[in-house]
């Protein structure tokens, strides 16, 4: 059978995030959270304690920032309790002292969401031996250009991971402690998203890992609107999630991060099974 990826389960410990904003607040929901992903299948738990919706008509003004004490008292429990069960953690922060606590606390992936890791932050993971995520992102709420054909956003996003990584690589983070996500959906038209999608072999062909996020996001709802034009709610898009991270898998992805582990699992386990003769 064909290598599967890794399946990353989201765990957003957060008022406001775009899918399930205050589902997971409470230390308790969030804790029993991390062992059901767990029981589900999922490689990793990806904790956040900091939403990256974005602005826009759907999610009104986007998220709110969040100091760095109130985001590790909503993360800090629910890694320690994914460390207790035995899991791989990654925490999906913007900020320096959040991502060196929670590897204190036994994270041992940086999952890093903004525009540019700092020196501190890649000199950090370098000394705890630590695995980092460097995802495309240009800013808050802003859009790489709404012309770009999907080509030449393809384009623009392995050149600038790349140059991200090499420099991660300076600071001694070995490349396959170096995983690269083309940010579907950060600053980046429906279209564009789709686009990245499709010509992610491109990105897997530099050598390093690729991790990508494309569960329940904004351009899945755009693309497959309802019958009478709607937009699917965050909820309401497994469809197009499962069908992103088949994409993704077919593309030789190393994870894929995730909301619904279970559904994702087994679409991908028949899909390899299904598709094991073809050689690719």
């Amino acid at each position: 059978m064909r290598r599967l990826p890794e399946l990353w389960g989201v765990l957003n410990v957060t008022p406001d995030s775009f899918s399930d904003g205050g589902r997971y607040f409470d230390v308790a929901a969030a804790c029993a959270r991390v062992r059901e992903l767990v029981a589900l299948g999922a490689d990793v738990i990806d904790v956040g304690g900091e939403s990256t919706r974005p602005p826009g008509t759907t999610y009104g003004e986007g998220y709110a920032d969040v100091d760095v004490q109130e985001e590790l008292r909503r993360v800090l429990p629910a890694i320690e309790a994914a460390v207790a069960d035995g899991a791989r953690v990654s925490i999906d922060t913007t900020k320096l002292e959040v991502a060196r606590h929670a590897l204190d606390a036994g994270a041992s992936i940086v999952n890093f969401v903004g525009e540019r890791a700092s020196d501190e932050l890649l000199a950090l993971v370098a000394e705890e031996g630590a695995t980092i995520v460097l995802m495309h992102n240009v800013g808050r709420g802003q859009v790489v250009s709404v012309e770009a054909s999907p080509a030449e956003m393809a384009r623009e996003v392995e050149a600038s991971l790349l140059r991200e990584a090499q420099r991660a690589e300076g600071f001694g983070i070995p490349g396959e402690h170096i995983y690269l996500d083309p940010g579907i959906g950060f600053a980046k038209t429906a279209v564009q998203s789709a686009g990245l999608l499709g010509s992610l072999r491109s990105l897997v062909r530099t050598g390093y890992p690729i991790l990508v996020g494309a569960s329940r996001k904004s351009f899945i709802g755009e693309l497959a609107r309802e019958p009478n034009g709607a937009r699917p709610a965050p909820s309401e898009r497994l469809g197009g999630s499962i069908a992103a991270a088949i994409a993704a898998a077919r593309a030789g992805a190393r994870a894929v991060r995730v909301h619904d582990v279970r559904e994702t699992r087994q679409a991908l386990l028949v899909w390899a099974k299904i598709t094991e003769g073809e050689g690719e």
